[in-house]
């Protein structure tokens, strides 16, 4: 669909645009811009996000260590890496995500001062509120979420749910089919695993900027995702 949206930037310049709504998993700090890119992206800090029950499929997110006052922002993810609630910048510390049905989600959120950080916490949600260790509330079958940041440089994360243990392969291949990087063979629990792309190849070489596949093979399925790297 077509959405009128406006920007903020810099020196509170007021920016008015038509473009397609996308969503993708990362806070960002740049509206509904897809992805982050640029010196502005935030900085992965683990343990920055505190996540407690509101009520059915809500939850109250409070991110750690930002003064009152200060913008903070934030995106609720299901399995598939869709975002289906966010709030990409409010003054409220805490403020509420609300999910649209029982599930397992990713909860991304940030801020920009005192320094662009950003968490990112896994939940279960039922109708009674955040669910631990209910195993009813995960997915049934093997996932591999989309990446993020996405476009990225240099650095990416890919994370994937397996149901059951096996033996995992996770690799990179470029637009026309060939491997470039193999990124994990092993056997592997149940549960969600993630591992970090650099960007390089198996030889250590930097890849060029374009469209690169990355795919799991697991339980007699394969799954991909497309990923964009830019520089």
């Amino acid at each position: 669909m077509k959405n009128k949206v406006i920007y903020i930037i810099g020196m509170m310049v007021i920016v008015v645009g038509t473009y397609s709504l996308v969503l993708l998993s990362q806070p960002s700090f740049n509206g509904t811009t897809p992805g982050c890119g640029g010196g502005s992206c935030h900085t992965y800090t683990a343990g920055k996000d505190s996540i407690t029950s509101i009520n059915n499929l809500s939850v109250s997110v409070k991110v750690k260590g930002v003064a009152n006052g200060e913008v903070v922002a934030g995106e609720l993810v299901d399995y598939n890496g869709v975002v289906v609630a966010f709030n990409n910048g409010t003054t409220s510390n805490p403020f509420t995500l609300t999910a649209s049905q029982a599930g397992t989600y990713t909860i991304n959120a940030g801020a920009k001062k005192p320094s662009r950080i950003w968490d990112s916490v896994s939940v279960n949600l039922g109708v009674t509120g955040i669910e631990t260790g209910d195993k009813h509330a995960l997915p049934r079958q093997m996932q591999l979420y989309q990446n993020y940041p996405n476009p990225f440089n240099p650095e990416t994360e890919i994370k994937f749910y397996l149901p059951e243990r096996s033996d995992a392969d996770l690799a990179v291949y470029n637009i026309n089919g060939r491997r470039i990087r193999y990124l994990l063979n092993d056997n592997l629990e149940s549960g969600v695993h993630s591992v970090k792309w650099n960007g390089r190849d198996d030889q250590g070489m930097i890849s060029p900027s374009g469209v690169y596949l990355v795919q799991l093979k697991a339980s007699r399925q394969i799954y991909s995702r497309r990923m964009l790297l830019v520089k």
